[in-house]
C-alpha cells in the first residue's frame, strides 16, 4: 500500500485523549473523511481508528480509539499520521507529495548530479538535502530560481543554477 504522510501529532487536548495534529499539506479538509491511520515513530508503526475530529483554529484535533486520557495522547507526540495516498489532500498544479520528490535524481545541464534524501521545513521555505555524487551534502532552496523542471514519473529535478552547490 502507498502511503503518504499527511500530518503530525502535537500534543494531548483537553481531558478525553484529543490530540492536536499539524496538517503537513496545511489543508484539513481530508481528515474528516479518515477512519483509519497508521501512526508511525522511529520506534513503532500502528494502525490506529479514527473515532472523532474536530476543528480546532487553522488546525483540527483527534479522538484516536483506545486513547482515553491526556497521559494516553501525550505517548502519541511527535507521531507522523500516514494515510492511503487516496485519503491525503489533493494537489494543485505546481504542487508534489515530499515522499513523490525524495529520492528524485537532480539533474544539472543534462547530467545526474545528485539524489534528494529529504526535504526540510527552513525558515524562508522548504530546502531539498541532496547527497552529491561525491557523498557530499548540501542543501538547495525549493524555489523556482534555482529548480526548474519536475518529473515525477521520470524521478527527476532539473537543477537551474550550479553555483548553489557551493
Amino acid at each position: 500500500m502507498d502511503l503518504i504522510a499527511i500530518g503530525k501529532i502535537r500534543t494531548s487536548h483537553g481531558i478525553k485523549g484529543f490530540v492536536k495534529v499539524v496538517s503537513f499539506s496545511g489543508e484539513t479538509d481530508h481528515f474528516y473523511d479518515l477512519e483509519k491511520i497508521i501512526l508511525k515513530s522511529d520506534r513503532q508503526e500502528r494502525e490506529s481508528v479514527i473515532e472523532e475530529v474536530k476543528p480546532l483554529g487553522d488546525s483540527v484535533i483527534l479522538k484516536i480509539a483506545g486513547i482515553d486520557s491526556p497521559e494516553k495522547a501525550k505517548t502519541l507526540a511527535g507521531m507522523e499520521i500516514l494515510v492511503p495516498r487516496d485519503n491525503a489532500a489533493p494537489l494543485n498544479e505546481g504542487e508534489y507529495y515530499h515522499a513523490d520528490l525524495v529520492q528524485c535524481s537532480l539533474r544539472y545541464d543534462g547530467e545526474i548530479i545528485g539524489r534528494v534524501k529529504s526535504i526540510i521545513e527552513g525558515g524562508g521555505g522548504e530546502l531539498f538535502e541532496v547527497e552529491l555524487n561525491s557523498g557530499e551534502s548540501v542543501l538547495i532552496p525549493f524555489r523556482d530560481e534555482f529548480i526548474g523542471d519536475i518529473s515525477i514519473d521520470g524521478k527527476l529535478i532539473e537543477l537551474k543554477e550550479k553555483w548553489i552547490l557551493g
